[in-house]
């Protein structure tokens, strides 16, 4: 019931100040109403691009260009939006201009209104709050966004909007281009570093081989069989010298001519076994043409094979000039000895003298080898360094290769615009109806303030001056009872009188 009763002393308290109430409200809404005339009116013109995805799979060419859709649009917005651009495009449209101040109503009107930008600095920062660019859907994929502009001209607020979409689509085109060809050349000019080094790493590998070829660690089997193939040779020039001697001595004793040297007995021997060089011979050209048809000219096996069938093509031209000579001797031999036994004796010194011959030989070879053998693990460390090196740069240098197909694909990809791209799907409309300013809620404003304005004035009136408007309050504030209440009634002629106010009737009241 109290606030009631306080709603109700309002209520009656504007009533009897009503004027206070209706000048106030009056004037104010007029201004608004006027202010709100003479505001200008801003558009609202909106346009949405989609995000196509690239139209080739990815499986087939991978894109250059990972950018999260958000910051490269922040990056493109932040292009677009440059001074440059947006100079540009206010000269264009003749955008933020000074209003007309010739006729005095409008110059008051305008005193009320937003002051348009006038330097280049201002015009920069004002564009940049009028466009708008809103992500549709999932801020992580988006597949959609939205750009806005802010005019006081729909037309130019509509051609505005589609010269902004048209930036978006051609700078997102032309930075994906210029992505792809700045990752192609980087990727290039990689490509070129890593082939020089592979080259230098090969080079260096190739020096290595020439420098120790027979002592490299894939060649230690070979050689190991080699050497033991030299060692069982060695045995058999040997075994073959030691033959070769005891019949020399036995011929030697047959003509009576035998050495202190070879004094240690006679060994009885039948007939003259025939040489095996020429089986040796042909025995090792069949080995000969069985290790090219498996080997290179430069392998260690076929090298010695070849030196083995030079020196026993030696030994037999020897022999054959040693048959010739003895018969030669043969003729000036003594009358007393065997022109045989003489011409036998004669084949097997020359034939011994052969064989010291390559028996030296041999173990040369088998000290050349024997080296090998010692300096193949020095020379394996090194090699593996080499080794590694080399794979890890073919490594490199095909990684980049393949790198660099698929971003010259990727450069083809988007020069051809078959990659990510944006599309506009709803064209920048032309706006009917303002965007802003609300001039029907800023006139009922100004006609709340007017109310507002004179309850105030009321209120503060009340508290300077107040009064008894009912018995109740008269009853409250003087403790003494009513005897009568007089009725609101209303005359043709205002009555003059004095009225009596709180602050004088307890005046009064004091004196009594």
């Amino acid at each position: 019931m109290d606030a009631l009763k306080k709603i109700l002393y309002y209520l009656e308290l504007a009533r009897a100040n009503k004027w206070i109430i209706i000048v106030p409200t009056v004037l104010l809404t007029i201004v608004s109403t006027l202010i709100a005339w003479g505001l200008p009116s801003y558009y609202k013109s909106e346009t949405l691009i989609l995000v196509e995805k690239q139209q080739i799979p990815e499986s087939y060419v991978t894109p250059t260009d990972r950018t999260p859709f958000s910051q490269r649009l922040n990056t493109i917005s932040q292009q677009i939006l440059s001074r440059q651009n947006i100079e540009k495009i206010a000269n264009d449209f003749q955008l933020y201009r000074s209003q007309d101040t010739s006729n005095p109503l409008l110059a008051f009107i305008n005193r009320f209104r937003e002051v348009p930008p006038t330097s280049k600095e201002e015009i920069v920062e004002q564009m940049n709050k009028d466009v708008q660019i809103n992500v549709i859907g999932d801020r992580r994929a988006g597949d959609a966004f939205s750009v806005s502009y802010i005019g006081t001209n729909p037309e130019v607020t509509m051609h505005v909007t589609n010269t902004l979409a048209s930036l978006f689509i051609e700078e997102n085109l032309k930075s994906r281009e210029q992505y792809a060809e700045g990752a192609s050349d980087f990727i290039s000019t990689e490509l070129e570093n890593a082939k020089a080094e592979l080259e230098a790493q090969e080079a260096a590998l190739r020096n290595f081989k020439e420098r120790n070829m027979g002592s490299l660690p894939q060649q230690l089997d070979a050689n190991l069989r080699t050497l033991d193939r030299l060692q069982s040779d060695l045995q058999s020039v040997k075994n073959e010298i030691k033959s070769t001697e005891e019949r020399k001595m036995m011929f030697e004793a047959q003509l009576g001519r035998v050495t202190s040297t070879g004094a240690r007995g006679a060994v009885s021997v039948i007939g003259v076994p025939v040489s095996p060089l020429q089986v040796e011979l042909e025995n090792l050209q069949r080995e000969l043409g069985s290790l090219l048809s498996r080997y290179k000219e430069n392998y260690p096996d076929v090298i010695i094979t070849k030196n083995k069938i030079a020196d026993i093509k030696a030994q037999l031209a020897s022999q054959r000039r040693a048959a010739a000579e003895p018969r030669q001797e043969a003729q000036q031999a003594p009358d007393d000895v065997n022109p045989e036994v003489y011409n036998e004796l004669m084949l097997l010194k020359s034939r011994l003298e052969t064989l010291n011959n390559r028996s030296s030989e041999i173990r040369k070879q088998i000290q050349q080898f024997e080296r090998r053998v010692e300096t193949t693990p020095a020379s394996e460390q090194r090699f593996t360094d080499l080794r590694r090196d080399y794979d890890i740069s073919l490594a490199n240098y095909q990684a980049l290769l393949e790198k660099k197909m698929n971003a010259k694909l990727s450069e083809n990809l988007e020069k051809r615009q078959k990659g990510e791209r944006f599309k506009v799907i709803d064209s920048a409309n032309l706006p009917e109806k303002p965007f802003k300013p609300n001039k029907p809620v800023i006139a009922l404003t100004g006609t709340a303030l007017g109310v507002g304005l004179g309850m105030g004035i009321i209120l503060i009136i009340e508290l300077f001056n107040p009064a008894f408007r009912t018995k109740e309050e008269l009853i409250e504030e003087l403790k003494l009872p009513v005897l009568a209440t007089v009725p609101t009634f209303a005359s043709a002629k205002p009555v003059k009188g004095k009225k009596i106010s709180l602050r004088s009737l307890k005046r009064s009241n004091g004196h009594t």
